[in-house]
């Protein structure tokens, strides 16, 4: 039992290297130039980024709320910040420490197993990934204006920050394009009749003109 509980200990040490942060490739055997450095320090930063990121948007959006309807105290000002900073740090050390806990476990994911070459393709994945990179862009500008806006505080900030910053990526991406393509052609002409009405040329907005005036009879 002993010899078998050393070997298992042994075992799970070789697996943790995979996801050793200090662990460096050497990007010139690789003929993509953006393939990360660190792979294994990007992999487990990213899991636990995501998982913050939506952590702390359940915390602001769902928890929050349900204990400003106890009264438990402001919404915006106290409660989103304290839930939602609390949810943020949490989904961090739960991210990180879930896919440490995997490794162990030798339990794959979806994208295989997770070893050197699989949290490498993982790494190489995520810098291809448009997609993630445009949310972290939205959430990290979300999180930095609230650092710099908001009066105290750390995390809670950053959770409301990050939160506000992906719900306007999910409107700039989804209902923006949705709203200019199906809703807008739909009131434009409405919108358009009322200024005419009004007097108001709407083509002057685009031309630089001035609203239309009635000209007095007797002046040219």
């Amino acid at each position: 039992a002993r010899v078998g509980s050393t070997r298992s200990g042994t075992m799970a040490e070789e697996r943790l290297k995979a996801i050793d942060p200090r662990r460096r490739v050497d990007r010139s055997k690789y003929v993509d130039p953006d393939m990360p450095e660190f792979p294994a320090a990007l992999f487990l930063h990213h899991v636990g980024v995501k998982s913050a990121q939506v952590f702390g948007a359940v915390g602001c959006l769902v928890f929050a709320p349900i204990a400003y309807m106890r009264g438990k105290g402001p919404l915006l000002s106290t409660l989103m910040p304290r839930i939602g900073g609390n949810f943020l740090l949490g989904g961090y050390v739960f991210g990180v420490s879930g896919v440490t806990g995997m490794v162990i476990a030798n339990k794959g994911g979806r994208g295989g197993p997770l070893d050197v070459d699989g949290i490498d393709d993982r790494a190489y994945r995520i810098v291809k990934n448009e997609t993630c990179t445009k949310m972290n862009m939205y959430s990290g500008a979300g999180a930095t204006a609230a650092l710099f806006t908001a009066p105290s505080g750390f995390f809670g900030p950053m959770a409301v920050g990050s939160t506000f910053g992906m719900a306007t990526m999910a409107f700039a991406e989804a209902g923006m394009p949705k709203l200019r393509k199906e809703v807008w052609p739909q009131v434009k002409p409405q919108i358009w009749d009322g200024l005419k009405s009004a007097g108001v040329n709407p083509d002057d907005f685009f031309t630089g003109g001035t609203p239309e005036t009635p000209k007095k009879k007797g002046k040219k």
